[in-house]
C-alpha cells in the first residue's frame, strides 16, 4: 500500500459521492434523534466520518482511506441490522418499528459504499495503481 499508487480517479470520486450521500443520510437520522440516544450518538460519528473521510479521499487519495470507507460503510450496516435482529435474540428491548425511510437509506447507501470501495480496492489492486 504505498502513496506511488493511487487508487483509480473514477472508482475514487463514486466512492465520494455514495459516501457524502451516506453522510448526509446519517445527518438527517442524528437531527430526528428519534431512534434513541445510543443511535443517535452512532449517526452523529458517522455522519462526520462520512465529511472527513470524503474530504480527505478527494484531496489525497490513498488506499487506507478507501479501507476506511468499508469499515465505516460496515459500521453503518451494523448500525442498521443490530436493533432488528437484537431483540430477536434477546438482546435489548423491543424497539418498536426500528425501520424509517431515512434508516433504510442510511442502510443501502452505507451497503452501496462497502461495496464500491471494495471494489476500487480490488481494482487498484489488479491494475498495480
Amino acid at each position: 500500500m504505498s502513496d506511488h499508487a493511487p487508487l483509480p480517479s473514477g472508482g475514487r470520486k463514486v466512492v465520494a459521492a455514495v459516501w457524502a450521500a451516506t453522510g448526509a443520510v446519517h445527518l438527517v437520522l442524528a437531527l430526528e434523534a428519534a431512534a434513541g440516544p445510543v443511535a443517535n450518538a452512532v449517526s452523529w460519528v458517522l455522519a462526520a466520518a462520512a465529511v472527513a473521510g470524503v474530504v480527505a479521499l478527494l484531496l489525497r487519495p490513498r488506499r487506507e482511506i478507501m479501507l476506511a470507507a468499508a469499515i465505516v460503510g460496515a459500521i453503518g450496516v451494523a448500525s442498521f441490522l443490530v436493533p432488528l435482529i437484537g431483540p430477536l435474540v434477546g438482546f435489548g428491548g423491543a424497539h418498536g418499528n426500528p425501520v424509517g425511510l431515512w434508516s433504510f437509506a442510511g442502510f443501502v447507501l452505507d451497503a452501496l459504499t462497502v461495496r464500491l470501495a471494495a471494489f476500487t480496492l480490488r481494482r487498484a489492486a489488479r491494475t498495480g495503481g
